[in-house]
């Protein structure tokens, strides 16, 4: 039973840091893209 406890307020930090990571990681290239379309002019 005491496993089963220690599995309840398991939290997987690695992943969440890894999720984290991924999103911010998306974004940055998400402005970058904007940023060279709106200097080239492409945007409508």
């Amino acid at each position: 039973m005491a496993n089963k406890k220690s599995n309840d307020e398991f939290r997987p930090t690695g992943t969440m840091a890894v999720l984290a990571i991924f999103i911010i990681t998306l974004v940055v290239l998400w402005v970058s893209i904007y940023m060279i379309m709106l200097q080239r002019g492409l945007t409508s």
